[in-house]
């Protein structure tokens, strides 16, 4: 196992569990103690962390970002009513960008059913299950953030603004009272804005855990959109 690979275990383990030893990290992962500790301290330098006598707990903090393998394994029955409400807004012929959010890639399995489309997206992981249902499909480039398996940075917003799409597919970490849509990773929140600047209509796609939370960085206001998609059914 790779150490980033590790490292993201670790930090899924912490979100469940909060604190935990550097013994009992070493058993679940099955590598030897002194190699927990090296990433832990890889993990505490990022800020992630906190290191205490002989184990760790989790950085209390609203802006520490959750590896995409954890977030995936969240609120999956949610995901799958958002992504079947968003995949009847989807016409033949449209271009669509899609981020690299756990949320927005369950919309993959129902585009496949579409003859003409084509997909862009900042996520590799999305990219080859799209490619795996042999929709076309062009992979941004850029700086992986392995953490959330997403490609960020200026060469990758530079190939978005080259593009001119139909719909914008995204989620965040959060959704204020006020109607702001906002995120813990400022790299990843500037891919999202370009994304937004070249499409026709953007749609965010929100599950009910993310309402009345707010994290560091502003994406845009629910009045920039087109909609929201949820999966619970308003009146």
């Amino acid at each position: 196992m790779y150490n980033l690979e590790r490292q993201e275990q670790i930090m899924a383990i912490l979100e469940k569990k909060k604190s935990i030893s550097v013994k009992q990290l070493a058993q679940l992962l099955y590598v030897s103690q002194p190699t927990v500790r090296r990433d832990l301290e890889s993990l505490s330098q990022q800020g992630k962390l906190q290191r205490t006598h002989g184990g760790v707990v989790l950085r209390k903090t609203s802006d520490a970002e959750i590896p995409l393998m954890y977030r995936e394994d969240q609120n999956n029955e949610a995901k799958r009513i958002i992504a079947e409400k968003a995949a009847t807004l989807i016409h033949e012929g449209d271009v669509i960008f899609l981020d690299a959010s756990s949320t927005v890639s369950y919309l993959v399995p129902h585009l496949k059913k579409f003859r003409d489309l084509l997909v862009i997206t900042n996520s590799p992981k999305t990219s080859i299950r799209l490619g795996e249902h042999n929709i076309k499909n062009y992979c941004t480039g850029g700086l992986l953030l392995m953490h959330s398996i997403a490609y960020v940075g200026s060469e990758t917003e530079k190939f978005i603004s080259g593009i001119n799409a139909d719909l914008f597919f995204f989620s965040s970490r959060g959704y204020t009272e006020n109607g702001m849509i906002t995120d813990s990773s400022g790299r990843e929140t500037a891919v999202k804005k370009a994304m937004l600047q070249n499409a026709a209509k953007s749609y965010y796609l929100c599950d009910s855990s993310k309402r009345d939370k707010k994290y560091a960085f502003n994406v845009c206001s629910a009045n920039d959109l087109a909609g929201i998609i949820t999966e619970i059914d308003t009146p």
